[in-house]
């Protein structure tokens, strides 16, 4: 009864590999500070509406950037603004 075998679920191909996205992150916080809904938006605009990264991957990648020290938040007008840090920068140029 429970050695059902099931078929594989049909997902649309990852356009980034695990892991990859805090990458594109911190290159878009290089050219100016920003919060999630604005990586959103811009991350939109670079692939022409053709992806759309939830905020299920994008808040959860700037708070792993924020933890592991390679961005910063501070709060202005009730919004998380993130900094790549100079350890971001650092690592985002080790890994281009």
């Amino acid at each position: 009864m429970f050695n059902r075998h099931f078929p594989p679920v049909d997902r649309p191909p990852r356009l980034f590999e695990k892991g990859d996205l805090k990458y594109v992150i911190l290159d878009l916080l290089k050219e100016k500070p920003s919060h999630g809904y604005e990586i959103i938006r811009a991350m939109e605009d670079s692939f022409h509406g053709f992806y759309s990264p939830s905020a299920g991957s994008i808040y959860p990648t700037l708070q792993m950037l924020d933890d592991m020290g390679y961005a910063s938040s501070s709060e202005h007008d009730g919004k998380k603004i993130y900094t790549i840090s100079d350890e971001g920068k650092r690592f985002l140029k080790e890994h281009q």
